[in-house]
Parts: structure tokens; sequence; C-alpha cells
């Protein structure tokens, strides 16, 4: 290298180490504002979709009890039918006073009307005395519906059940005989859980959420939420309830968690739901927990910044604790009126913007040695350069590559013979490029017309002839597909839709009536299809239906409209009871990922059978 060269690098070398040392203590200072500042807004927004999460669960509570709320009413007012005949045989007085139902409704029993009931126990104190015939009754609607219900609702929430003001419960929780179990002198409406749902303690009639507390009976942590049903006089009947335990609280909580975080979950009155992993014998005894009883005072403080920031109606606040130096972000919860806090530690947050500005730093040398080699290179290479810049071109075109890439490589601004061959190169690599894009375009039309064929082909395969509605194979494929892209939390529902006395109709009429029938009954069912109502004809007389992002009300609404569409078309069936061609459906609903195809269809198809043993022509919902 020359004297010029060296005094030149010496030059660079000193201006750029310079500006690099300027620029990155600036550089440094901002990064970590902003990797900071970037981590709090993480944990906020983090905070929200926790809150959002746990909304979810309290949402789909709420509107299993107000379903249960409103059969619990029609059964009650419909007088026809003598509910508590049946008591004797479900409920038995026990030796130490106290009423329960059969041990057999809890083992697994089969009814008289083909239902299976299991998992569910019943309860009356010894000191309420013998029921009376309304009572009597209105246990035997619970016992039902908790029964029918339970099954279906007990995966996320712990279990089902119906408090009665007489201290009286009926009960489905999976592996918990909690009736069974339940001392003869215990009174359930003496708790302060379902006290708060009594006329007295609760004139408005609303549903109630309680804090976390402690079964004695099933020895395990929980929070109940309760609706208060009353008859058109204002007397108190029953109160369905979801109890959601402590553990699936934390399991949930801990599956969304941010990494490094923690999470309190308080009410606005200062009762924990969840925060401590230990909880005292002491605490136990008492039934429920405030944060002032914690031996940690952190809850605490934590529980005054939430009342003091949050009440001013802000979704979600970021702020710190003084005393610990943590962030903490929280959201609200609508419903039960919880706060969700999620704590994150000073360190976490600087570690964060340390290693943001750290990279800065090491970005700021790298670059500055970098600069030194380049300027080097250049210098000591003038000349070798080109050479090696048009031996890269010719290889990259050989390989097979970018032939725009490999020109913008080449040294043609060269004044030499290097720069005339470059440029004698270039027009050749040209002219290889445009027949290369010629046989690329004949190889893509050719290409684009063999899947336009494959996509008819593949339609002719997934359409139905008679119905033109998509066929059994498109349902397995579309339910494959659903199945796998739903979460836990996602609305997907199935119903299964029969013609009723089809066979009898073909005896009758003759397959060609048939046929004419399933095609108005497809034109049905594909008059409601739309983006997330999907309608299959899956062999037969049998027709399927998949709702997705549509809750289980508007879905029935949808398959009530089918039902009475379908009697509307008035094709005479003489074998049929009611003269005409009618349908019945079976509505079931996937509530958790494990739930596979083959339960889908199994719980629409029971449902479907319990719709044509209830008369046919109607909708059955599991």
């Amino acid at each position: 290298m020359s004297l010029l060269a060296r005094q030149v690098l010496r030059r660079v070398a000193l201006w750029s180490s310079l500006a690099v040392l300027v620029a990155t203590g600036l550089g440094y200072a901002y990064v970590y504002t902003v990797s900071r500042d970037r981590a709090l807004l993480q944990l906020q927004r983090h905070a929200e979709l926790q809150g959002q999460q746990e909304e979810q669960a309290f949402g789909d509570a709420i509107a299993h009890l107000e379903l249960f709320r409103a059969e619990f009413l029609r059964r009650y007012r419909d007088k026809a039918i003598d509910h508590g005949a049946r008591y004797d045989a479900m409920y038995r007085s026990g030796p130490d006073g106290a009423i329960r139902l059969a041990p057999e409704y809890f083992r697994g029993l089969r009814l008289a009307d083909g239902r299976y009931m299991i998992h569910t126990t019943g309860f009356v104190g010894a000191g309420a005395g013998e029921p009376d015939a309304d009572l009597r009754r209105r246990l035997v609607i619970a016992t039902d519906l908790v029964g029918l219900y339970g099954p279906a609702w007990t995966g996320p929430f712990a279990n089902l059940h119906a408090s009665l003001p007489e201290n009286a419960m009926v009960t489905h929780w999976p592996g918990v005989p909690w009736g069974l179990n339940a001392r003869p002198e215990l009174d359930v409406t003496a708790g302060a859980v379902v006290a708060a749902t009594l006329p007295a303690n609760n004139p408005d009639r609303e549903t109630v959420w309680s804090g976390m507390y402690f079964d004695l009976t099933a020895r395990q942590w929980t929070v109940t939420v309760q609706m208060p049903v009353d008859d058109e006089n204002g007397r108190h009947l029953v109160n369905p309830s979801h109890d959601i335990l402590l553990d699936d609280i934390l399991a949930r909580l801990q599956r969304s968690r941010m990494a490094g975080a923690r999470t309190l979950l308080v009410s606005a009155e200062g009762q924990l739901i969840a925060g401590p992993r230990e909880l005292d014998e002491g605490a136990r005894a008492h039934g429920v927990l405030h944060v002032d009883e914690l031996a940690d005072p952190m809850p605490r403080r934590i529980h005054a910044m939430a009342r003091e920031h949050m009440e001013g109606g802000h979704p979600a606040h970021v702020m710190r604790d003084e005393e610990s130096g943590a962030f903490v972000a929280f959201s609200r919860i609508a419903g039960p009126d919880w706060w969700l806090a999620t704590i994150y530690d000073a360190g976490q947050v600087s570690g964060a913007a340390h290693r943001g500005a750290a990279m800065m730093l090491a970005l700021g040398v790298g670059l500055q040695l970098i600069l030194l080699v380049v300027v080097g290179s250049v210098l000591g290479r003038r000349v070798g350069q080109p050479v090696r810049q048009l031996q890269a071109a010719a290889e990259r075109i050989a390989r097979g590559g970018d032939t725009a890439q490999a020109e913008a490589s080449l040294p043609v601004d060269e004044d030499s013979e290097v720069g005339s061959l470059a440029r004698s190169f270039r027009e050749l690599a040209r002219m290889v490029e445009q027949r290369r894009q010629e046989l690329e375009a004949t190889v893509a039309e050719r290409t684009r017309e063999l899947a336009e064929a494959n996509s008819r082909l593949e339609q002719l395969t997934r359409t139905d002839s008679l119905t033109l509605l998509p066929n059994r194979r498109a349902f397995d494929a579309d339910m494959e597909e659903l199945l796998a892209s739903h979460g836990p939390t996602s609305a997907l529902a199935l119903a299964m839709l029969d013609v009723d006395h089809f066979k009898p109709f073909n005896d009758t009429l003759g397959h060609e009536a048939g046929d004419r029938a399933l095609r108005e009954v497809g034109a049905v069912l594909a008059s409601q299809s739309r983006r997330d109502v999907r309608c299959y004809r899956i062999g037969g007389e049998e027709f399927a239906i998949v709702f997705t992002s549509i809750a289980v009300p508007h879905a029935e609404r949808i398959l009530r409209r089918i039902l009475e569409d379908v009697a509307a078309l008035d094709i005479a069936h003489p074998a049929s009871p009611l003269g005409k061609v009618t349908v019945s459906a079976g509505l079931a609903k996937r509530y958790d990922a494990e739930t596979g195809l083959a339960t889908l269809v199994r719980t629409a198809d029971r449902q479907l059978y319990a719709a044509k043993a209830s008369g046919r022509n109607r909708l059955a919902i599991g």
C-alpha cells in the first residue's frame, strides 16, 4: 500500500471513530428509552388480552345461566306436567335427617325417557323439614336441567349446580359427589355465597359473583356466579350457578402469562381471586380471602393503586409500585368487576432496554470496523476487484441466478479492456435472460391451465350431484380444517338434519319423488348458506350444517327457520303422521380444543335422535 493510501486510511480511521462515538452515545440513550417504552406497552397490551380472555369465560357462564333460567321457568309454569310425581323415585331420606338424590344418579343411570344421567347429586339439609309439593316439583325440575345441561357445560367450568332457598342444592360435578358428602346439618343458605342471592340481600335480583372462598365439602378454592330466578310474583324459586375453580383460573393465567411476569386477580372490594400459591388453613376456615388478610403487603398496595387509578373508567393502565420498583399493568374484567394486575419487575423492563442499547453500541463498533476494512480493501485492490466482479457475474448466470443482479455487479464503467469485456458480457446475458423468460411464460401458461382443470375436477368431487350442496367429502375436509384452526374459545357448532320418515316416503311414492323432495330440502338449506353457515348433504336423507363465528342462539334461530321452511314446502307425505315432509335437527357446540370431529358428530347425532324421539319436526340442542 502506498504512503498516500496509508495517510488517507489513518484520517478515515480518526474521523470515523469520533463519529461512531458520538452516534453511539446518542443512539444508546434513544434505544434505552424506546426499548423501555416498548416493554411497558407490551405489558399493557398483554394485560388487556388476559382480561379479555377471562371476560370470555365469564360471558359464557352468564349465557348458560340465562338459558337455564328460561327453561326452568317454562317447565315450572307448565302445570300440565306433574314433575313432582317423580320425587319419591329420585330422593331418599337418610338416617342423619338429610334428604339426598339417589347415588345411582352420580354413578350413572339410564332414565325411562332414554336420557343418561351421571355425576349428579342432590341434597336437602336436615333442618329443612319434609319438602312440600311445590319444593318437590322444583327439585325434580332442577335435577332434570342440571343433569341435562351439566355434561355440556362442565368443560370450561368446574360444575353446574342449582340451589333452592329452602336449603337444597342439586349439583353436576364430574368426580365430586358433593351432595352425597355434604354434612347433614349444612345450611347452604347461611353461607355468604348463596345468601347473596336471597331477596333480603339482593333486592334488585342481579346476577351475583362471589369472591374467592374455600368450599369445605369439595375441598377446593372456588369462585361462584349465581343467577336468582323468581316467579312472576317475585317468589324466589332457584339459583342456577357455575363454580370456577381457582386452579382453572391460575392455569389459564399461567398459559397466557408473559415471561417473567406475575398476575394478581382481585375484586373491587379487595377480595382475592387469584394470586398467592399457598393459602393457609385459617383462610380456608374463613371461607373468603381479602388482600388485607395476607402476610405479603404487596397485594394491598396493588389493590389501592387499582382503586385509585381505575375508578376513573380507564380500561387499562401501567403504573409503578414505588416500594418494590415493579411495574404493574391493570385491566378491568367486566361481569364480576374484577381487576387483573400483571406485575413486571423493574429489572425485567430495564434489562430489555439495556440489551437493546448494548446492541446499538455493538452495532456502532461493528460499523466502524467494517468501514475501515472496506476503505482499505478499495485502496489495496483497485485493479483486482473488477475482475472478481466479472467472474462472480459469470458464475451467477451459470448457476441460473438472477441476470439483473449479475449485471448490477459487472464493472461496465471501467475504462479498460476489462470494462469492454464486461459490456459485451452484459449484452450476451440479456439475450439469455430474454430466452429464459419466454420459456418460463410458456411453462406458467401450461401450469395455469392444468391448475384450472384440477380445480374444476376437485369441485366436482366435493359437490353432491342431486342437491348441488357440498358432499360428505367436502364436509370431512372442511371440519378437519375448522377443528384445527379454532381455539378453545372460538364459536363452532354442528347441526345434523334428517328428513323424517324418508324410507316410507320412498317406498310409497318412489325414488323419483324422493329425489325431488331431497332437491327441495337441499334448496332450503342452500338459501341459508353464507360464509359462516355451511350446508352439506352427507348421505341419503342426511344433511349437516356447520356454524362458524355464530353464537348458539343465533344458530338455533337459523335451524328453526329451516324446519319451518321445509314444512312450508308442503310436500305431501302419506306415510308421515304430519302428512307432509319435515326434518328433525340436532345441534352441538364445540367447547374445547380437544373435541374431535367424531365426538362433535356423535353429540349432534345424539341431539338429532332426541329430536326424533320427541316427535320429529323438532330441534334438540346439546
